[in-house]
């Protein structure tokens, strides 16, 4: 009874005040605020519908100790070109590249070109882009020994000094003495630190077409703590701006159930589960389609009870529906294979008997009753992904493996 006066209550789906204000004018039981707060929660079409995730209190970057320790590099295209651009953390001081190509050999040596003179950074960060990920590129990250870190994909905030250094170089390149403008930017002084990017990168000043005395001209050297000091207190500023349009969103964990949406998209669809934090706010998630990397701003948390709505629930008889029920927590799935039924393994004896090419995988299926289903076809389900959620409760265990080619054995958790 109260379960269909609550559906009554949420009929046009609205927000938890509206429906306590509904329920309010004709019916009360002890908890009936709860339990309207979890039926809204619970809601599929609600949850695919909320907004965006709301900003999240501003991360501020420590000031690194010395100039060219710390690096953000990024690629940027204006006017049908190409370009990479680097900033040094420390200093502010930007390079502007342009790329014939944006391969991994190309962007390496332009990045080589900037390490010339400058030397080589203890850390670089960028996005996620092909170049950056590439084997290439950790293979040049390894033989020239710097730290690489990426940022979360979709994410531009997340590399907000090569952001902000791509926007000061757009500016730049739209002038008409390219080469001028990039000069007066190295040579005026950064506002809130009163000093300009060539005198922090290289302690001395940069002659320009205005006129200015020699001895101003000379090294004089840069205070480090007053530096410090002064970067500190104007990102605090910032931050404390920031922050009163932001709200802090709970964390994470492994095994967690979410919905994926980037910005722009319509709608919460896409089903997945957190792998683990790989960097603040940026989650490993595993899919139906594969594991992808997300901010926390693209991840909602989903209730323990939430339904995704019908219409966007895989075919039946696609080979990733075993996938989709697990990630969504429904209570049981069919696991289709174009293998022979498996056998149950009795002893240890069976064990060895197996090839060394067959892998074993645990798939910890807590509370769920897996069926395996033989059907004709190429290709396997993607059992991998199931493997990689395990539960932490122990139950009754039995291996099975495949009695033709012993591609794999698993374990499920049977109740």
């Amino acid at each position: 009874m109260r379960k269909e006066i609550l559906n009554r209550i949420h009929d046009g789906h609205p927000g938890i005040s509206k429906s306590r204000e509904s329920a309010k004018q004709a019916v009360w039981w002890p908890g009936i605020s709860k339990d309207i707060q979890q039926m809204v929660a619970e809601c599929g079409h609600c949850l695919e519908k909320s907004p965006t995730q709301q900003k999240e209190p501003l991360m501020t970057s420590e000031l690194p100790d010395r100039p060219f320790q710390k690096v953000a590099v990024d690629i940027c295209e204006l006017n049908h070109e190409t370009y990479l651009v680097s900033v040094d953390y420390y200093s502010r001081y930007i390079d502007i590249n342009k790329l014939s190509n944006i391969t991994s050999s190309t962007v390496i040596n332009k990045i080589k070109m900037n390490f010339s003179p400058h030397g080589i950074p203890e850390t670089v960060i960028s996005d996620n882009g092909r170049q950056f990920t590439s084997q290439e590129f950790k293979t040049f990250a390894t033989a020239w020994n710097f730290h690489h870190i990426t940022s979360s994909p979709h994410y531009p905030q997340a590399n907000g000094e090569a952001e902000r250094a791509v926007q000061t170089a757009k500016k730049i390149l739209q002038q008409t003495d390219q080469h001028l403008a990039l000069l007066t930017y190295r040579a005026t002084p950064i506002t809130s630190l009163g000093k300009s990017p060539a005198e922090l990168a290289f302690g001395s000043r940069l002659r320009t077409r205005l006129p200015m005395i020699s001895k101003l001209l000379s090294p004089n050297g840069v205070n480090h703590k007053q530096l410090k000091y002064k970067d500190e207190r104007a990102k605090v500023s910032h931050k404390r701006y920031f922050d009163q349009h932001s709200h802090p969103q709970p964390s994470l964990h492994p095994g967690d159930p979410v919905l994926i949406k980037l910005d722009g998209e319509k709608g919460w669809k896409q089903p997945g589960v957190i792998m683990n934090e790989c960097a603040p706010r940026s989650y490993n998630v595993q899919t139906t389609g594969g594991q992808v990397r997300r901010n926390h701003r693209h991840l909602r948390f989903c209730p323990s009870g939430y339904q995704h709505p019908h219409e966007f629930m895989p075919d039946n008889t696609a080979t990733e529906q075993p996938e989709f029920l697990y990630l969504m927590g429904l209570d049981s799935f069919t696991l289709l294979t174009d293998h022979q039924p498996l056998v149950p393994l009795m002893n240890s004896r069976d064990l060895s008997e197996t090839p060394i090419r067959c892998q074993r995988m645990l798939i910890r299926l807590m509370r769920y009753k897996p069926k395996a289903e033989y059907r004709l076809g190429p290709t396997m389900v993607r059992s991998d992904t199931l493997s990689l959620c395990p539960t932490s409760t122990s139950s009754r265990t039995e291996l099975l493996k495949w009695n033709r080619t012993c591609r794999m054995t698993f374990s499920f958790m049977l109740m």
